[in-house]
């Protein structure tokens, strides 16, 4: 009964037992980390700085070839603003099915409040996705982006790509 439960316990936690050498990922584990790996290496393209990378959020496109839309987030290694708002970015990426390789990078949009800012995605539906970002602390919406979605899964902004009024500078 001890030893059942042991197992059972090593199995939940991935745990080898002494000697043995651990299984490698499946492939879905293997996807998933690909995914990470790609959505940082696209954000050290923008910048360099960016070391810790987080998938938000993820929507499928209702279009004839199916993908997702994903959005991430970047921020630099010791996460303290040095003055450079494009340290803490969003991205904005159109992935395909499998959710394991970045088809297209949409946007990138730096964050309108240092480490205060929540971004979601809004609506997807066959014509549009819609973005938008509020501060965490006040809940003032400060960003609003929309992007127009093309049948065959293609994705251009709406909204112009402009910075936005900051109070934080």
């Amino acid at each position: 009964m001890f030893r059942t439960i042991i197992i059972a316990v090593m199995m939940l936690f991935r745990i080898s037992p002494a000697g043995h050498q651990p299984a490698l990922p499946n492939s879905q584990e293997r996807d998933a980390c690909s995914i990470l790996s790609n959505l940082k290496a696209e954000f050290q393209k923008r910048n360099p700085n960016i070391a810790h990378v987080k998938i938000i959020d993820a929507r499928p496109t209702l279009t004839d070839i199916p993908k997702y839309l994903v959005l991430g987030w970047g921020i630099r290694a010791d996460r303290t603003f040095r003055g450079n708002f494009e340290d803490e970015l969003f991205g904005l990426f159109l992935v395909d099915e499998s959710l394991s390789k970045v088809e297209k990078v949409m946007d990138f949009i730096p964050t309108p409040r240092w480490y205060d800012t929540e971004m979601r995605i809004i609506s997807v539906d066959a014509t549009k996705a819609v973005v938008e970002a509020k501060g965490e602390t006040y809940g003032v919406k400060s960003l609003r982006r929309e992007y127009i979605m093309y049948n065959e899964g293609r994705i251009f902004p709406v909204t112009p790509n402009k910075s936005f009024n900051r109070t934080d500078k």
